[in-house]
């Protein structure tokens, strides 16, 4: 399922990271999973920090409507520059996450 904020993330160098690892498809299908957790994590967090108390309730409602157009709408209406954040806390988090990828190779 495409995430409403795909367009802004590229997580391909993590997968890439993935691949040469020799696991089987499963473990990697896994920890593929784990890693886009860990992001949308990340992202929810960042959203609902730039969020009151009701508009939190709002957001979750309409996320839940997978209305990207109209998830993109209320956030603009909200929030300022939440697309930059968005990209800011995902490169964040990818950064650690490439760390915890190499220190894992070196075991």
């Amino acid at each position: 399922m495409k995430k409403f904020y795909s367009h802004l993330i590229e997580i391909e160098s993590l997968t890439f990271e993935l691949d040469q690892f020799e696991l089987a498809y499963h473990e990697k299908h896994e920890l593929a999973k784990l890693i886009d957790s860990n992001i949308h994590n990340v992202v929810m967090d960042t959203i609902f920090s730039k969020l009151s108390d009701k508009d939190k309730e709002n957001f979750a409602k309409i996320v839940s409507s997978e209305d990207h157009k109209k998830i993109w709408d209320f956030l603009k209406s909200k929030t300022e520059d939440i697309e930059d954040e968005i990209k800011k806390a995902a490169l964040d988090i990818k950064k650690k996450l490439h760390e915890d990828i190499k220190e894992a190779k070196k075991k």
